[in-house]
């Protein structure tokens, strides 16, 4: 079978030829200019063989919306003016083949074959990279995805590529960033991509189910098999790598230690997610490691819960996270005063109001649409995907108990002008639902 899974993604049974040059298709009618696109030089394990790590989907994300292949050390270049679709490729090893399996290269009819048909009409060698955009020439306004850490540029390929080519054509050479315009193209989802989706949720809860119901002694014990549970449902690996954090632990918002011991008293934050072919999903549940929670954690579960549920009930197409942060944390404030503070709870927490935003796109990468949420204030789309996801993080004492502790609860959801959809509800949040799972 070539190309072997996860060479190549696609979220139906065609391979999505006719979707991925779609795609490639809208980029190039908005740009007046050849567009240029890297993948990572290198994989996980690449560069050091003991920095490895169970990534099978180590793609640029944008790289991969476009064409669906999930390859390292390949380049794209789209021209709207000759209507040419360029791939870059390794040359044909059969030594690397024998080494590491199928891979797509230059001078591979199979190879050639497939990406002719995912409306690539010029396969180059990537040795040749160079001297083809120096043959496209000077003068013309090239496009790079330039993406950017605050105010920074992140210094990634295409950094080093905008670096070289400036060098190349010097005082000829003009650029525009396409960052901002891969965001808007991704934010809204076709039925395939649904679809993709709504079965990644099902087997996200699936995973979930099949690592909930048993007790553990250790955050590591917890994670190896939720980790397991999930890569059971998936060849396409993790979202991310998933949270497993007890107690304090779950106070820090990166936690990834996932190593601490667990008392049976203990509340363990999990967030965690899969990839099912292109589409991620990203859940955050709060449980018991015992299987019960005591009167304080279900009181302040009940708080978040209610603010997510509410928070919820207002999304919507043209609302934007903006408005939804503040009808969140306000409402948590509101919950928060009425079930714990008047009748007598003491707190003391990090922050003020706000510890996170309430939540971010979700797509073909975990946090779509731009890691730096410059879209916040801008309407959300009618068939985009978001996360809505509060949290309580701090020290907590009711009636002589006290607990320090993160409780989060996320979900996933379809935003449709035919109204919102919890992908993610099957997998149980509520206090009695997951206590039950322990019977």
């Amino acid at each position: 079978m070539f190309p072997p899974p996860p060479l190549h993604l696609s979220d139906d049974d065609t391979h999505g030829f006719s979707r991925y040059i779609k795609r490639r298709d809208w980029l190039m009618a908005r740009c007046d200019g050849p567009i240029v696109l890297m993948a990572p030089k290198l994989g996980p394990n690449q560069s050091h063989a003991w920095a490895h790590c169970y990534q099978p989907v180590y793609q640029d994300s944008y790289f991969l919306y476009l064409s669906g292949i999930n390859q390292t050390g390949i380049a794209m270049v789209l021209d709207p003016q000759t209507k040419h679709h360029h791939l870059f490729l390794p040359s044909h090893n059969p030594d690397a083949i024998f080494w590491n399996g199928d891979y797509f290269s230059h001078g591979d009819p199979r190879s050639h074959e497939f990406l002719t048909a995912l409306g690539f009409n010029a396969i180059h060698c990537i040795t040749s990279f160079k001297a083809t955009l120096n043959a496209i020439g000077s003068g013309r306004t090239w496009h790079l995805n330039m993406e950017s850490t605050g105010k920074k540029l992140r210094q990634n390929e295409s950094f080093y590529l905008k670096k070289s080519m400036a060098q190349t054509f010097k005082k000829s050479f003009k650029f525009k960033n396409i960052s901002a315009l891969s965001w808007t193209q991704r934010l809204t989802h076709d039925d395939t991509a649904i679809d993709c989706i709504t079965l990644a949720a099902q087997k996200t809860s699936a995973a979930f189910h099949a690592t909930i119901g048993r007790t553990y002694d250790s955050e590591v014990a917890l994670a190896g098999q939720l980790i397991g549970s999930l890569l059971t449902e998936t060849p396409f690996g993790l979202a991310f790598s998933p949270i497993v954090a007890g107690n304090k632990n779950a106070a820090i918002l990166h936690y990834t230690n996932n190593s601490a011991r667990l008392e049976s008293s203990d509340l363990v934050l999990l967030d965690f997610g899969l990839r099912w072919k292109t589409m991620c999903t990203d859940i955050s549940r709060t449980i018991p490691a015992g299987g019960r929670y005591t009167d304080l954690q279900r009181r302040l579960m009940g708080i978040v819960i209610d603010t997510q549920l509410e928070t919820i009930a207002n999304v919507k197409p043209g609302i934007t996270f903006n408005e939804l942060n503040a009808i969140a944390w306000n409402a948590l404030e509101s919950h928060l005063d009425a079930s714990f503070l008047s009748k007598g709870g003491r707190m003391k927490r990090p922050y003020t109001k706000q510890p996170h935003n309430i939540g971010h796109f979700l797509g073909i990468q975990v946090h779509d649409g731009d890691a730096n949420r410059t879209y916040k204030d801008q309407p959300i789309p009618d068939r985009s995907i978001i996360t809505i996801e509060p949290g309580l993080y701090g020290e907590f004492e009711f009636n002589g108990d006290a607990i320090h502790c993160g409780i989060r609860i996320e979900d996933n959801l379809y935003v449709s002008q035919q109204g919102t959809t919890n992908l993610t509800a099957a997998i149980p949040k509520r206090c009695d639902d997951i206590e039950a799972m322990y019977k």
